[in-house]
């Protein structure tokens, strides 16, 4: 890539990111509030005379917690420097990036639907978020109202073939896209697929993208 175009996939990152930081902070929040509340319940059940085995229980119920919120808030700041080389199922990749792009979806009136074929396979983290979510994005912004979103794969012997398509629908929204919001195009999941070495053919209603497959680490006995 030419030095102008590293600039342009930059920026491209950086909005992704942007219009992921609703999503994200309502993510963190969501796990930290559970936390909250059950250290609140533990304390109230401290308080109250004779009920020490409640209190463990609560405190067991909040260490559970906190294993969960510490390795799902990992997830979510991953977006933002993520690891080199690390990998992810295809099938959890997608749901955590449905999760986060979709933050907003049901207010919006947009729905996704997902038909993967091997959802074990695995496929680089960085390169399947970041194409995904750009990909997802240009598809509402590039075909502004209520929409259908399938996405669906097959895994051949060296890559996996992801295939999304958009179709408009006659569906309750309550909130638009924000005017001053970056308004992603097909050109700039292609140059973030250029970047990560994909091949991405994209059409007006949907893209097919080819991510490599990465076979998984051996295991000594």
């Amino acid at each position: 890539m030419t030095s102008e175009q590293t600039r342009e996939t930059d920026a491209i990152r950086y909005a992704v990111l942007y219009r992921l930081a609703p999503g994200i902070r309502h993510g963190l929040m969501g796990e930290l509030q559970a936390i909250q509340f059950m250290a609140e319940l533990a304390a109230r059940q401290r308080d109250e005379r004779g009920h020490n085995s409640r209190t463990m229980d609560g405190l067991q119920q909040m260490v559970a917690q906190t294993r969960g919120t510490v390795a799902h808030c990992r997830s979510l700041i991953e977006w933002l420097r993520p690891d080199a080389g690390s990998t992810t199922a295809l099938g959890e990749g997608i749901a955590q990036c449905l999760k986060v792009v979709g933050d907003d979806w049901p207010l919006r009136g947009v729905e996704a639907t997902t038909e993967l074929g091997a959802p074990d396979t695995l496929v680089d983290k960085s390169a399947l978020r970041e194409i995904l979510a750009a990909s997802l994005m240009a598809l509402i912004d590039m075909n502004p109202g209520t929409l259908d979103i399938d996405i669906q794969s097959d895994a051949h012997a060296d890559e996996v073939e992801l295939r999304l398509r958009a179709r408009a629908v006659d569906r309750r929204a309550t909130i638009r896209s924000g005017a001053d919001e970056h308004k992603f195009t097909w050109a700039d999941v292609q140059l973030l697929a250029k970047a990560h070495g994909v091949s991405c053919s994209c059409q007006a209603s949907g893209a097919t993208v080819r991510l490599r497959r990465i076979a998984p680490p051996e295991t000594h006995m």
